[in-house]
C-alpha cells in the first residue's frame, strides 16, 4: 500500500468536499511521526482519523461544515513534535489535536496545547505520566494505559510459568514506563527480573544490548521494543545463542514481527513461533465491517492497529463539536465525556447520522467506539480491555481479550 508521506509530512490538509456542505471549514489537528525512527507508525494513524472524517463528510459533516484534518509531522522528535504543534495551534488555529504518538512526544505536545486551551487526544500514548498533568482536562486519551498492559503482561509470563523474565526496552516514556508497570506486578507475582536493559532506537546492532540481557539465562525474554528495533533484537538473540521464549508488548505486534525473523514458511516457523504478547484491543461492536472498510480504501499495514483509537478520536471530537454547538478547545473539552460516557443511546461504527439525529433532538448518546467502549475517566484516560495474542503459523493471531 503505497501513502504519500511527504505531502502529508508538510501538512497536508485532509478533506472530501460533499455537495451541501457549507463552504466553511472545520479544521482538526493530527500530529503523527511521518518520519525518523517510528515513521512507519503513523500513515495508518493517519488512516483511521481519515476515515472518520471521510465518512462524517459523506454524512453531511460537523454542523453543517465540512471537517478537514491537518496533519503535520512530530519527526518522532519531542522538539519537533511541540514546534508542530504550535503551528497547528498559532498557524491553523485548530480546536483541537490528535496525537501524538510516543507518549515523550505527547507530554512535550502538551505544554503548547494546555495553555492554549487546545484539546488534545492521543490515540496511541500510553504513559501513566499523561494522566498526572496538570491539564485543566485538556488531555484525553482513546488507548488504555501502560499500568494496564504491565498488569496484564506480569500476569500472562507467570500463567506461561515463567520464573525469569529479562526485559530489553526502548530508551524512552513509553519504554521506561512498561518497563516499571511490568517489573513492579512480575516481582509482585512471584517472578524474577534478570535484567532490564534500555536501548536507544535505530541502531544498527543491538549485540551488547542482548548479551546483557541474556546473561542470567532467562526463561523469557521480553522486548519493549518497536518493531523496526525488535526485529534486528531477535536474530541477533538467537545469534547469540538465546534459546529462551519471547514475550512482545503492544510496540512488537503486527507483521513487521510476524511473519518475520526466522520465519520461512508454516512448515518452518522459526525461533518467535508460539510467541506470546498483549496489545490494546479493538473489540467494539462492528469492529468487523471497520477492518472490512479500512482495509477496502487503504489495504493491510504491517504495524500495530492504533488506526482504532485514532479513528475514535476523530468521531469524538466531531460529536463533541456537534453537541457543543461551536467548535473550540472548551466546548469541545466540556463534551467530550457526555458523547462517550454513560448515560445516552448507544452509537456504534457507522451510525454517525444516528448520533447527530438524537443530538439535535435533544437526547444524549453514548459513543461506542471500534476500538472498545471510550468511557473517559476524570483523568481523561479511558479503561479498555488488552488482546492477548499470540505467533501462530508465522501469524500474529488473536487468543483473547481481558480487563486490567
Amino acid at each position: 500500500m503505497k501513502r504519500s508521506v511527504t505531502l502529508l509530512a508538510v501538512g497536508l490538509i485532509i478533506g472530501v468536499g460533499i455537495a451541501g456542505i457549507g463552504s466553511d471549514a472545520i479544521k482538526v489537528g493530527a500530529l503523527v511521526p511521518l518520519s525518523g525512527s517510528i515513521a512507519p507508525y503513523g500513515p495508518p494513524i493517519i488512516d483511521g482519523a481519515r476515515l472518520a472524517v471521510e465518512q462524517i463528510n459523506a454524512a453531511g459533516g460537523v454542523l453543517g461544515k465540512r471537517l478537514e484534518l491537518v496533519v503535520r509531522d512530530t519527526a518522532s522528535s519531542p522538539d519537533v513534535g511541540r514546534d508542530a504543534a504550535r503551528k497547528l495551534v498559532e498557524l491553523d488555529r485548530v480546536p483541537a489535536i490528535i496525537g501524538a504518538f510516543s507518549s515523550g512526544v505527547t507530554l512535550a505536545v502538551s505544554s503548547v496545547t494546555i495553555p492554549a486551551e487546545v484539546v488534545l487526544i492521543s490515540p496511541v500514548s500510553v504513559s501513566a505520566a499523561i494522566s498526572t498533568l496538570d491539564d485543566n482536562d485538556y488531555v484525553f486519551c482513546t488507548i488504555v494505559s501502560n499500568d494496564v498492559q504491565g498488569k496484564v503482561l506480569a500476569r500472562l509470563a507467570r500463567l506461561l510459568n515463567y520464573d525469569t523474565v529479562s526485559i530489553i526496552y526502548v530508551n524512552n516514556t513509553y519504554g521506561k514506563d512498561l518497563t516499571d508497570g511490568f517489573t513492579k506486578n512480575y516481582t509482585r507475582y512471584g517472578g524474577t527480573v534478570g535484567a532490564a536493559v534500555p536501548y536507544e532506537q535505530d541502531k544498527p546492532s543491538y549485540r551488547s544490548e542482548i548479551e546483557k540481557a541474556i546473561t542470567s539465562n532467562p526463561e523469557a525474554l521480553l522486548l519493549i521494543s518497536y518493531a523496526i528495533d525488535g526485529r534486528k533484537q531477535i536474530v541477533e538473540a538467537i545469534e547469540a545463542g538465546y534459546q529462551g521464549k519471547f514475550l512482545f508488548s503492544s510496540s512488537m505486534t503486527g507483521k513487521e514481527v510476524a511473519p518475520g525473523p526466522g520465519c520461512i514458511s508454516a512448515d518452518e516457523p522459526g525461533p518467535i513461533e508460539g510467541a506470546f504478547g498483549t496489545a490494546p484491543a479493538g473489540t467494539g461492536f462492528h469492529v468487523d465491517q471497520f477492518n472490512a472498510d479500512f482495509t477496502a480504501k487503504f489495504g493491510s499495514v504491517n504495524v500495530p492497529p492504533f488506526y482504532y483509537q485514532a479513528y475514535d478520536a476523530a468521531m469524538l471530537v466531531a460529536l463533541a463539536i456537534e453537541r457543543a454547538g461551536k467548535a473550540t478547545g472548551e466546548a469541545i473539552r466540556d463534551n467530550l465525556r457526555a458523547v462517550a460516557n454513560p448515560p445516552g443511546e448507544k452509537i456504534y461504527y457507522g451510525e454517525w447520522a444516528k448520533a447527530i439525529a438524537l443530538l439535535n433532538a435533544g437526547k444524549e448518546i453514548d459513543y461506542e467506539g471500534v476500538s472498545g467502549p471510550v468511557d473517559f475517566n476524570a483523568t481523561g484516560g479511558v479503561t479498555a480491555e488488552i488482546l492477548i495474542w499470540q505467533v501462530k503459523d508465522c501469524q500474529v493471531v488473536p487468543v483473547l481479550t481481558v480487563s486490567g
